[in-house]
């Protein structure tokens, strides 16, 4: 009766600690961000900001920059660069990116919080405390496009607009990107690019 109980305490402390130790960690160990240059394959202008805009498919790439397969998840990651020409700062608060395939309904941006939970979701982490959740969601937003901040006159700014996505809508051939309200007045103005 007593081994018995020795066994169990035992099982039971051991179980305690593994599952300690798999809560201590990040759920995701993404890196810094440090991009190869892009190889932006359309540009487009509109309101004097010009926009080129890249689709990220290359799961290898993905898995090695964010220790997970984003397009699996249904996320979809398009690296957006954006130049001011114009003299005066462009605010992109109100911007909308969306993307639309060929055939089918149009898919708004998620800010990356959105995206990061899905990739939890999808591969099913539930044991992480909360600092490595911070640390990682944090690592995984520095690749986001910031869109809080003006662009300033003559500059340019670059990085990732998220988008949830429905199985091989990743992959599908003639992907289109659309932003709208890119602009410091109320110009409805859309800038389209063909992404693949």
């Amino acid at each position: 009766m007593r081994t018995v109980l020795m066994q169990a305490l035992t099982y039971t402390i051991v179980f305690s600690l593994l599952i300690g130790l798999i809560g201590c960690g990040k759920p995701f160990n993404v890196k810094e961000p440090n991009l190869p240059p892009a190889s932006y394959s359309e540009k487009a202008s509109a309101a004097n900001v010009d926009v080129r805009a890249q689709a990220i498919t290359d799961e290898d790439f993905l898995y090695d920059n964010f220790d997970a397969n984003l397009i699996a998840a249904g996320v979809l990651p398009v690296r957006v660069m954006l130049t001011n020409s114009a003299s005066q700062d462009v605010d992109l608060q109100k911007a909308r990116f969306e993307i639309r395939p060929p055939q089918g309904r149009a898919t708004p941006a998620v800010d990356a919080r959105r995206a990061f939970k899905r990739l939890i979701s999808y591969y099913e982490i539930k044991a992480y405390n909360k600092s490595g959740y911070k640390k990682s969601l944090e690592a995984f937003s520095s690749y986001a496009l910031d869109v809080k901040s003006p662009l300033a006159a003559g500059q340019s700014r670059q990085g990732f607009v998220f988008f949830l996505t429905q199985g091989e809508s990743a992959r599908a051939v003639g992907l289109t990107l659309r932003i709208t309200r890119l602009s410091s007045g109320e110009s409805r103005d859309a800038i389209e690019l063909k992404l693949n």
